[in-house]
């Protein structure tokens, strides 16, 4: 009887010692999906009162009108969601792939700048053009395009370098009194080749990116007027 009540008592600190290791192990695990949690940057909440969005272009400073918005290319329309307290998306215009990924030549896109300089997005490679853009940078053609449309500074550095620098901001628009304000900002920096190519096209954007950071936030590329 003895016997066996010493080999309960074993049993029963086994089971006991194996449970209290798996808890360790589960607090380790939540512990560390916390921390990486934690990591992540969040946006402060907004009030139920206010709708926030971002857009490219250099915006007053202080309170401004709803309406100012306009002046960087936002449309009536998304103007109009606003004020209803509805958040307007960029339109999300298709633009086909490379048909050929191994010709860094290839246009995915042309446009004008602010000044009427044509400029074009062309595949390009690692160190220029739409693969540097995209993939180092998180930008994407339309929020380049918008940035090259409305710059706060715009230089000619040589016959071959335009470079656009452009204020990117995050909006919070209040329902009452229609009136809004910058809460951060980023600036887009971008270096443009302006000389024609034989297909009498620019060479177009050699690179695009936020300035002090080198992955642009989403918000940046997700501005309403890209």
């Amino acid at each position: 009887m003895t016997r066996f009540t010493s080999n309960l008592v074993v049993r029963s600190r086994a089971v006991t010692m194996a449970a209290a290791v798996g808890l360790l192990a589960a607090i380790g695990m939540a512990g560390g999906s916390l921390v990486a949690a934690a990591s992540e940057p969040t946006a402060p909440p907004v009030p139920d009162d206010t709708v926030a969005i971002s857009v490219i272009g250099d915006l007053p400073d202080g309170e401004f009108d709803l309406q100012d918005l306009q002046n960087v290319g936002v449309s009536e329309g998304q103007v109009a969601m606003i004020s209803e307290g509805q958040e307007p998306v960029a339109a999300m215009a298709g633009m086909a792939m490379a048909a050929d990924p191994n010709n860094p030549y290839q246009i995915m896109a042309t446009w004008s700048d602010s000044k009427g300089r044509a400029l074009a997005m062309r595949w390009g490679s690692s160190s220029w053009g739409w693969l540097k853009v995209n993939n180092k940078h998180n930008l994407t053609t339309a929020a380049v395009r918008t940035t090259t449309k409305y710059p706060k500074e715009r230089k000619v550095e040589s016959a071959s370098s335009i470079r656009y620098r452009t204020p990117v901001h995050r909006v919070e628009c209040k329902l009452w009194g229609l009136s809004c304000k910058v809460v951060e900002t980023k600036t887009v920096r971008v270096v443009a080749n302006p000389t024609k190519l034989s297909d009498g096209k620019a060479k177009g954007i050699i690179t695009a990116y936020c300035e002090g950071v080198t992955w642009c936030p989403n918000w940046v590329k997700n501005a309403i007027n890209a």
